[in-house]
Protein backbone atom coordinates (compact mmCIF):
# COMPACT_ATOMS: atom_id res chain seq x y z
CA UNK A 1 0.00 0.00 0.00
CA UNK A 2 2.75 2.42 0.93
CA UNK A 3 4.65 1.70 -2.32
CA UNK A 4 1.52 2.31 -4.39
CA UNK A 5 0.95 5.65 -2.66
CA UNK A 6 4.59 6.71 -3.27
CA UNK A 7 4.28 5.61 -6.92
CA UNK A 8 1.13 7.71 -7.43
CA UNK A 9 2.74 10.77 -5.82
CA UNK A 10 5.76 10.35 -8.12
CA UNK A 11 3.55 10.09 -11.19
CA UNK A 12 1.63 13.24 -10.28
CA UNK A 13 4.89 15.13 -9.69
CA UNK A 14 6.29 14.03 -13.03
CA UNK A 15 3.10 14.84 -14.91
CA UNK A 16 3.03 18.38 -13.54
CA UNK A 17 6.41 19.31 -14.99
CA UNK A 18 6.94 21.22 -18.22
CA UNK A 19 8.29 19.24 -21.16
CA UNK A 20 12.06 19.20 -21.41
CA UNK A 21 14.18 19.47 -24.54
CA UNK A 22 14.36 15.79 -25.39
CA UNK A 23 13.61 13.34 -28.15
CA UNK A 24 9.96 12.37 -28.37
CA UNK A 25 9.39 8.86 -27.09
CA UNK A 26 6.59 6.42 -26.44
CA UNK A 27 5.75 8.02 -23.09
CA UNK A 28 7.47 11.40 -23.43
CA UNK A 29 6.84 14.57 -25.38
CA UNK A 30 9.69 16.24 -27.21
CA UNK A 31 11.17 16.74 -30.66
CA UNK A 32 11.13 14.69 -33.82
CA UNK A 33 12.41 15.46 -37.30
CA UNK A 34 12.54 14.02 -40.78
CA UNK A 35 14.14 14.87 -44.09
CA UNK A 36 11.55 16.00 -46.62
CA UNK A 37 13.90 16.94 -49.46
CA UNK A 38 17.54 17.35 -50.39
CA UNK A 39 17.98 20.36 -48.11
CA UNK A 40 14.61 20.54 -46.34
CA UNK A 41 13.50 19.02 -43.07
CA UNK A 42 10.36 18.97 -40.95
CA UNK A 43 11.00 19.58 -37.25
CA UNK A 44 8.22 18.97 -34.73
CA UNK A 45 8.11 19.66 -31.01
CA UNK A 46 5.22 18.42 -28.91
CA UNK A 47 4.81 19.47 -25.29
CA UNK A 48 2.45 19.12 -22.38
CA UNK A 49 0.06 21.73 -21.06
CA UNK A 50 2.63 23.02 -18.56
CA UNK A 51 5.04 24.16 -21.28
CA UNK A 52 4.73 27.70 -22.62
CA UNK A 53 4.31 28.39 -26.33
CA UNK A 54 7.55 30.41 -26.20
CA UNK A 55 9.48 27.43 -24.83
CA UNK A 56 7.97 25.15 -27.49
CA UNK A 57 9.13 27.49 -30.27
CA UNK A 58 12.59 27.87 -28.70
CA UNK A 59 12.96 24.08 -28.47
CA UNK A 60 11.87 23.65 -32.10
CA UNK A 61 14.39 26.25 -33.28
CA UNK A 62 17.08 24.60 -31.18
CA UNK A 63 16.30 21.26 -32.81
CA UNK A 64 16.24 22.87 -36.27
CA UNK A 65 19.75 24.21 -35.65
CA UNK A 66 20.93 20.79 -34.48
CA UNK A 67 19.45 19.13 -37.59
CA UNK A 68 21.12 21.67 -39.88
CA UNK A 69 24.52 21.20 -38.25
CA UNK A 70 24.19 17.40 -38.12
CA UNK A 71 23.59 17.37 -41.86
CA UNK A 72 26.54 19.63 -42.69
CA UNK A 73 24.69 22.94 -43.07
CA UNK A 74 25.40 26.19 -41.28
CA UNK A 75 22.26 28.24 -42.00
CA UNK A 76 18.55 27.54 -42.11
CA UNK A 77 15.35 29.40 -42.88
CA UNK A 78 11.89 28.57 -41.58
CA UNK A 79 9.70 28.09 -44.65
CA UNK A 80 6.49 27.14 -42.87
CA UNK A 81 5.37 27.03 -39.26
CA UNK A 82 2.18 25.61 -37.81
CA UNK A 83 1.27 25.08 -34.21
CA UNK A 84 -1.41 25.00 -31.61
CA UNK A 85 -2.28 28.19 -29.79
CA UNK A 86 -2.42 28.76 -26.06
CA UNK A 87 -6.15 28.06 -25.92
CA UNK A 88 -5.68 24.45 -26.98
CA UNK A 89 -4.66 21.82 -24.46
CA UNK A 90 -1.21 20.75 -25.67
CA UNK A 91 1.17 23.20 -27.34
CA UNK A 92 3.11 21.94 -30.32
CA UNK A 93 4.82 23.31 -33.39
CA UNK A 94 5.83 21.94 -36.76
CA UNK A 95 8.40 23.78 -38.85
CA UNK A 96 9.59 23.13 -42.35
CA UNK A 97 13.14 24.38 -42.69
CA UNK A 98 15.47 24.81 -45.64
CA UNK A 99 19.18 24.52 -44.98
CA UNK A 100 22.10 26.29 -46.64
CA UNK A 101 25.88 25.82 -46.67
CA UNK A 102 26.52 29.48 -47.53
CA UNK A 103 24.55 32.48 -46.29
CA UNK A 104 21.94 33.34 -48.95
CA UNK A 105 20.43 36.74 -49.72
CA UNK A 106 17.42 36.14 -47.52
CA UNK A 107 16.82 36.16 -43.78
CA UNK A 108 18.28 33.01 -42.25
CA UNK A 109 19.36 31.74 -38.84
CA UNK A 110 22.95 30.83 -38.18
CA UNK A 111 22.70 27.33 -36.68
CA UNK A 112 25.96 27.83 -34.82
CA UNK A 113 24.41 30.68 -32.84
CA UNK A 114 21.65 28.52 -31.38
Amino acid sequence: MRIAKWFMISLVALASCATLYQKEGLFTNGYSDLRSGKDTFVVTFRANEFTSAEAVKEYALRRAAAVALKNGYRYFAVLDETGKGKHLHYPSIRMTIQCFHEKPNQPVIDARSM
